[in-house]
């Protein structure tokens, strides 16, 4: 990527507020209580995994396995190293897509984006500013009682073998989350562990604070 498409990203993508981290960590919750305080817009990254899966199973044969595969074959059979992999290459491959819808919405006045697939060494060429991104990881105890109060996996009653299900998942999600967190060192990022010690409120407190010198610039220029 050249210096100057390096360049108009960063502007193009300034008034983005970015929220990634690990699978049950709150990021959806807490985005959502930060985005209604200061209304702004906000994107869910996971509300766009079929739509953007299936743009790509038109150009790419491994997405069109994928859609057409069962549940069993997605969750049950795999090791979670493979779906540990999957993973990573969905987040590289969505990525243009994300940046292609954002750039169609109206961004003057901000707007909030959370996902898991918002690795830092994607979000690091187009940050103009570090602070405008941020990382929620939550402790191994509170992903577990997450997991388990949400009822997951929400496909459970289609597969054959839940247990299994259930382990592939923890132990993919385990995976990712040590991936992220060590992105966030390496990048040398912001990053919140969730252990369950704050309400959501509390923690949107919380990166209220961290994203204020944003979020006062932009009431003030909005005005």
């Amino acid at each position: 990527m050249s210096g100057e498409m390096i360049n108009n990203m960063q502007r193009a993508f300034s008034r983005v507020l970015w929220i990634g981290g690990a699978t049950d960590s709150g990021k959806t919750t807490t985005a959502r209580i930060l985005a209604e305080r200061h209304g702004l817009p906000i994107y869910h990254y996971d509300k766009h995994d079929l739509v953007h899966h299936e743009k790509l199973a038109k150009i790419y044969p491994a997405y069109r396995v994928f859609l057409a595969a069962s549940l069993d074959e997605r969750w049950v059979h795999p090791e979670p190293d493979e779906l540990f992999r999957r993973s990573l290459q969905s987040f590289q491959d969505r990525f243009p897509l994300l940046l292609e819808e954002l750039v169609s919405l109206p961004l003057e006045r901000g707007i909030v984006v959370e996902g898991f697939g918002l690795l830092p060494e994607l979000l690091t060429p187009i940050l103009s500013y570090p602070r405008q991104a941020l990382w929620l990881m939550p402790t191994e105890s509170f992903k577990r009682d997450s997991m388990t109060r949400r009822g997951k996996p929400s496909f459970g009653s289609q597969v054959s073998d839940l247990e299994r299900a259930k382990s592939n998942l923890l132990a993919r999600d385990l995976l990712l989350a040590a991936h992220i967190k060590s992105q966030v060192l390496q990048y040398g990022y912001t990053l919140y562990e969730v252990d369950g010690t704050r309400t959501a409120d509390e923690m949107a407190d919380r990166m209220e604070g961290y994203f204020a010198p944003f979020l006062i610039h932009w009431f003030r220029h909005s005005r």
